[in-house]
């Protein structure tokens, strides 16, 4: 099938996304994105196993070789990969990093129009005459950064910490947060007046520590307690068919079945295959009660917040965090500033009232001590060789870090069982 202005490739419903690629295999080097559900890629070509869609990226700092690919420029770390020749938030869909190629279709001014790829088994064409929907776009409470800010800036930070042999868990474990998120992570601290050895903490502790499986989707946890409260308590019938929870113990015996003629099984084993499974037998009953009832991401926020950080709509929510770890870092951020008392709480290095609120009061100590264990591990780590990053629009240079003040069961108020 050849291109139509008209055609589309978009995920397929209940996919929760799907990766895009630099070509058609299944690779860490060709991920260069994620399309999340309800955004599309004008089709360039339909295929058996792969669908290609057009990407724009902007030749400030990608460049053509020949006519056949499209690269960085020397010295750039990334560029976006946009739906769209239009720089906003709402076109970007990923990122072209060093080492990696996108196959070259034109010249558009100042744009390369290029082919991404995506698997057919999570992805479909559609063909309409309508306008095509935006992407999902991000918010930004007020004092944090905006948008396009968080855009501008490269996950990776300016100065890696090393990873000498002989270190602890809580230095490694400190050492790869930083190296993976530190870029984005040093602003918002600052923007929230904390040191970023405490934010690192904080994400090291308060997180799953990665925002994405293997297979590019967003990592989430379904709970079956808290779908019950949000749908299956009004049908009770339809629910108790497909899962079960402990009612004493809400948080524990969850499981689910496709069908009322189905085996059983358990939620939480581990993979992120089975809390996909339950969720969208869930989302086939009532999507927006299903997402409402997932945490989501790196920061494991329950979609039952999503006004909280900023979001109108949970699909809102469940959008941006399936776009980008940078919109699951920023709604970690948001989460905390929604109480005031938990960004004083950390800027006086004040732990366990923190922990307090946001975690509840379950075990506050004990969080307070995982907190101040990796920020203190942080602070040990030797900085490596700076990387060339190009300026960020409109932010301050970051001032270097000082040593901040010293000084499962588990409920929460970002995910609460209840």
């Amino acid at each position: 099938m050849a291109s139509d202005t008209n055609a589309y490739v978009t995920p397929k419903a209940g996919s929760g996304g799907v990766n895009l690629r630099s070509q058609p295999f299944i690779d860490p080097t060709t991920r260069i994105g994620f399309l999340p559900e309800g955004a599309r890629l004008v089709l360039e070509e339909a295929g058996t196993d792969w669908h290609a869609g057009r990407v724009y990226v902007s030749t400030q700092f990608a460049e053509a070789i020949g006519d056949a690919f499209v690269t960085l420029r020397p010295g750039a770390i990334s560029v976006n990969v946009r739906s769209a020749p239009v720089l906003s938030d709402t076109t970007d869909v990923g990122d072209l990093n060093a080492g990696q190629r996108l196959e070259l279709i034109q010249w558009v001014g100042d744009w390369l129009l290029a082919r991404a790829y995506v698997s057919t088994l999570f992805s479909d064409v559609v063909v309409d005459s309508g306008s095509e929907p935006k992407p999902p776009k991000p918010v930004t409470p007020s004092g944090l950064l905006t948008p396009d800010q968080v855009r501008a800036l490269p996950l990776a930070p300016a100065q890696l910490r090393e990873v000498p042999p002989g270190l602890n868990q809580n230095q490694i474990r400190a050492a790869r947060i930083w190296n993976q998120y530190g870029g984005l992570l040093e602003p918002l601290a600052t923007s929230i007046g904390i040191e970023p050895a405490v934010a690192v903490a904080v994400v090291a502790v308060e997180s799953g520590g990665r925002g994405f499986g293997a297979d590019g989707r967003m990592i989430i946890r379904f709970e079956n307690h808290v779908f019950w409260s949000l749908w299956g308590r009004n049908n009770p019938n339809a629910f108790n068919a497909l899962f079960a929870f402990n009612p004493g113990l809400t948080w524990q015996g969850h499981k689910f079945r496709a069908n009322a003629n189905a085996p059983w099984q358990d939620v939480h084993t581990g993979t992120q295959s089975s809390e996909w499974d339950a969720f969208h037998v869930a989302a086939a009953l009532d999507a927006n009660a299903a997402k409402r009832s997932i945490s989501m991401g790196l920061p494991q926020i329950m979609g039952f917040n999503h006004k909280r950080i900023g979001y109108d709509t949970v699909e809102a929510m469940f959008d941006a965090f399936s776009a980008d770890e940078r919109w699951q870092l920023l709604g970690m951020f948001a989460f905390i500033v929604a109480n005031p008392t938990l960004p004083a709480a950390l800027q006086q290095g004040d732990f366990a009232t923190f922990a307090k609120g946001y975690n509840g009061p379950g075990q506050a100590d004990f969080y307070a001590g995982l907190i101040r264990a990796v920020r203190d591990a942080f602070l040990t780590l030797p900085a490596s060789k700076a990387l060339a990053l190009p300026v960020a629009m409109g932010l301050p240079a970051m001032a270097p870090a000082r040593p901040a003040a010293r000084p499962r069961k588990r409920t929460t108020a970002r995910h609460k069982r209840s």
